[in-house]
């Protein structure tokens, strides 16, 4: 069944201006060094991706803090590949980072060997230590680039726009696409300044399986709930809406799988999208 409705999507846009400073320590000086005051940045701008072995790095004052619930809660928050964690193999001998040089560390590399994503965050058992660190870091780099070089030549440009980031005794290390690479810089750059505005994801929904709440000749509104939040979507038909076996034979209740014409950005409250598709979820 086809029908014809004026289309209606209100897509939110969330815009990050988030002030970041850091400086390239001096060839032949590559220990950070951390300054008591802070380093004054210029405008919004955010700092370029490290490459080359070279830490970005600006004055840390903080109270310690867990890595592995930080790398997690970046996780949990921003879509990648199937990750897993490592473990103290992957420490000594993936990343060549003695054991006695952190003091705590988290790392998570993809399931599967088709991606280079890869999140990992240290803290160094003092700040002699985190040379070690950051060598071992740009020895997985290198290690990385030679994999991916004469393979995927878009994982491969991830591993080379990779961010490797010093703050006091910490260290964090990220490939990945831009939303997790800038995401997780600014929730560990907001470990060391809370002033630096929080970074809000915009999560897009496309095909999933909701139910329906409410419904109507002109829209419907569907409950969809995942990992125990509850997303609610007032639809109006689209133009060219489809209803699978007939809108007649949907009900309040039903289980359903869905379309929306356009991707819906995650917002507060219920969102607004315009239904494409709709077909009942067999039991």
């Amino acid at each position: 069944m086809k029908k014809k409705i004026l289309c209606m999507a209100l897509v939110g846009a969330m815009t990050l201006s988030m002030a970041a400073c850091g400086s390239k320590d001096k060839e032949g000086d590559p220990t950070p060094t951390p300054s008591a005051t802070p380093t004054e940045s210029v405008g919004n701008s955010t700092p370029e991706p490290t490459k080359g072995g070279e830490p970005s790095q600006t004055p840390a004052q903080t109270e310690d803090f867990d890595v592995a619930e930080m790398v997690d809660g970046i996780l949990e928050r921003v879509q990648t590949p199937a990750m897993m964690p490592g473990s103290d193999m992957e420490l000594t001998e993936v990343y060549g980072i003695p054991a006695d040089k952190v003091d705590a560390y988290a790392i998570r590399v993809p399931m599967m060997n088709v991606s280079a994503t890869e999140i990992s965050a240290f803290r160094a058992a003092s700040e002699e230590d985190v040379q070690a660190i950051v060598d071992g870091i740009n020895a997985r780099v290198q290690a990385l680039t030679s994999q991916w070089e004469t393979y995927l030549a878009d994982q491969l440009e991830l591993v080379q726009n990779h961010k490797l980031i010093v703050q006091g005794r910490y260290v964090l290390f990220v490939i990945g696409e831009e939303e997790l690479s800038s995401y997780a810089e600014n929730v560990f750059m907001r470990k060391f300044d809370p002033s630096i505005e929080e970074m809000v994801l915009v999560r897009k929904f496309h095909k999933f399986q909701g139910v329906i709440k409410e419904m109507s000749e002109d829209k419907m509104v569907l409950e969809y709930t995942e990992e125990d939040k509850v997303y609610t979507f007032e639809c109006k038909y689209a133009e060219y809406f489809y209803a699978e076996g007939g809108l007649e034979n949907f009900a309040v209740g039903d289980t359903v799988s869905v379309t929306l014409e356009e991707p819906v950005p995650e917002a507060e409250g219920a969102m607004e999208a315009s239904l494409n598709y709709i077909a009942k979820v067999m039991e």
